[in-house]
């Protein structure tokens, strides 16, 4: 018999995926069902009110007040698409009290942001949804922000998030209760297999209109991972054994533009990004996208956007 149940709290986060809510609380439903003890408790707390909104738009209704959180085993931030809510003084503060008791904390989907901004991620490692990855490098240089699809350290877990929460949460109950308790419930959900927190996350391929080019592909791949010091089209294209001239028709096939000028537009779309979602100075932004100074980028977001870097971040900034 268990002496008392493993307390999880959730700390939801206005807009927060209910996807990744979901595959978390469930597998922590079903292990107390197939073991037939309580294996695990749970309370739902949040900022606003007596309810918070899920990405979805549902309301899940708070069952406990958030210092009930300081009584709990693990809390889970769960955050969702935006990230304003990282400027919040009451979650940071809240979050770093529950550090200090020893609560061990995980960060799903950009959850795993509200724990850096705390300070609990410096020189650790930690998975983030690969959408955010870019961004929260320039944000919290001192995190070693990875592409699996979930983290798991001894009072630290961190996941990308949707589906990937369900495969963490299988291995925190087989840490905690065993694989008997795990095939179990993998056979009421139906689960043949449950993914290693080393599996790399899926990144979407853009869409080639040609197949017969798939050196396209690892073009683009190569360019995502150099926007802060972009290399010469001359020196992509000897990486993928190809000469400039058969990687400039290639991109004119699919593209309808040079290798330069879609380069170009992947960088602005990065930089246009950290405008939006960070407070970065744009002197900052401008290195980070790989631009030799102020000017040059300006000149090229406003040819690109129809307004300059400033008056689109004082738009759509969401923080």
């Amino acid at each position: 018999m268990i002496d008392k149940p493993r307390r999880i709290g959730f700390l939801l986060i206005n807009g927060f995926t209910m996807l990744a809510f979901s595959n978390i609380i469930e597998p922590l439903r079903m292990a107390n069902y197939v073991s037939e003890q309580l294996l695990y408790s749970w309370v739902v707390a949040g900022f606003d009110d007596n309810k918070t909104s899920s990405s979805n738009g549902i309301k899940l209704s708070h069952t406990a007040p958030l210092d009930y959180l300081l009584t709990c085993d693990l809390v889970f931030v769960c955050g969702g698409h935006q990230t304003d809510y990282l400027e919040s003084s009451k979650l940071i503060t809240l979050i770093q009290r529950l550090a200090v008791r020893d609560i061990a904390l995980g960060g799903l989907c950009t959850g795993a942001l509200a724990l850096a901004a705390a300070g609990l991620l410096e020189q650790q490692a930690a998975s983030l949804h690969w959408e955010n990855i870019s961004v929260a490098q320039e944000s919290y240089p001192g995190v070693i922000f990875n592409d699996q699809i979930f983290t798991i350290a001894p009072q630290l877990y961190s996941c990308s998030g949707g589906a990937c929460a369900l495969d963490m949460t299988l291995h925190i109950i087989n840490k905690h209760h065993g694989h008997h308790i795990v095939s179990k419930i993998q056979d009421m959900f139906i689960i043949t297999s449950i993914r290693e927190p080393t599996y790399v996350q899926h990144m979407p391929k853009p869409k080639i209109l040609s197949s017969s080019y798939t050196n396209v592909i690892d073009a683009i791949a190569l360019m995502k991972t150099n926007l802060e010091e972009p290399l010469s089209v001359k020196d992509i294209a000897h990486h993928l054994g190809l000469s400039s001239r058969q990687l400039q028709r290639i991109f004119n096939k699919n593209f309808s533009c040079s290798p330069q000028q879609y380069y170009v537009r992947l960088r602005l779309e990065h930089a246009k990004y950290i405008l939006k979602h960070t407070t970065l100075p744009i002197s900052q932004i401008v290195l980070a996208s790989g631009f030799i100074d102020n000017s040059a980028f300006s000149s090229a977001f406003k040819k690109n956007y129809g307004m300059t870097p400033s008056h689109y971040r004082q738009e759509n900034q969401l923080i």
